[in-house]
């Protein structure tokens, strides 16, 4: 995601009131590390969620303990107790139980909704679910799974294809599979009026914005410059509005 920082993300964090972020999935803190100065420098704070981070923990605790909180958890279990962020970055799991239940948990505990980020809607698990920890999920939302590889393309793993050393599900696509389907089903279950719009390249971004936001003259401009400098438009056929070209 941090890649999508410069050009998509901190452009629209400049035009949200915000005094609270959580970002699901840290990882190295490549992502973290470009949002850490950022909620200093606005006076916010930082949620980071991640069972196993790669990075050193106790200096981030003694550097940014007065503008961000690490929790070494689960998303599931921790989103519930946060209340409402003004901005959600999930980029933890990628599998559609996961996912869809972040975002659930998020309608079911936020007042208004969040400015909300996913990453990896495209290939290689827009469509295929990715599996850090299976034994953590309901046996019934697992696809059979296996450490492989992922060939463009193809829908069965190969030992040479991409992510070999990953927990990966055997087949590409079909029901409550991969990260945009989960997005996708959500969209459809919601009562909120929730938009989609997707930037591409770099595996995909996803942004979900309550259609409210989009009648603020600033953020609907933004929000228009940097899909239109990175090729989007709302690509989900499914969920596709004309609310920002109507802004």
């Amino acid at each position: 995601m941090h890649r999508f920082f410069d050009s998509t993300i901190r452009p629209l964090l400049d035009v949200t009131r915000l005094s609270t972020m959580v970002e699901v999935g840290a990882e190295q803190g490549l992502h973290t590390a470009r949002l850490l100065p950022y909620a200093v420098s606005r006076r916010a704070h930082l949620h980071v969620i991640d069972p196993e981070p790669l990075f050193a923990t106790g200096q981030f605790r003694r550097q940014y303990s007065d503008h961000a909180t690490l929790h070494q958890q689960i998303s599931h279990d921790v989103l519930p107790s946060l209340g409402t962020p003004d901005v959600a970055f999930l980029d933890g799991d990628h599998n559609w139980y996961t996912v869809y239940e972040e975002l659930r948990i998020l309608d079911r505990t936020c007042g208004a909704w969040p400015l909300t980020f996913l990453h990896d809607i495209e290939w290689p698990y827009g469509r295929r679910d990715l599996y850090y920890a299976p034994e953590r999920l309901p046996a019934e939302h697992c696809h059979p799974h296996a450490s492989s590889g992922i060939v463009p393309g193809q829908s069965e793993l190969a030992p040479e294809g991409f992510n070999a050393s990953l927990i990966n599900a055997t087949h590409e696509g079909g029901p409550r599979n991969g990260v945009l389907t989960a997005i996708e089903d959500f969209l459809d279950a919601t009562e909120r009026e929730l938009s989609l719009f997707i930037a591409p390249g770099n595996n995909g971004l996803a942004i979900v914005v309550d259609r409210k936001r989009l009648r603020k003259r600033r953020f609907a401009q933004v929000l228009r410059r940097v899909h239109d400098a990175r090729a989007g438009a709302e690509l989900s056929p499914r969920h596709a509005s004309s609310a920002l070209a109507a802004a």
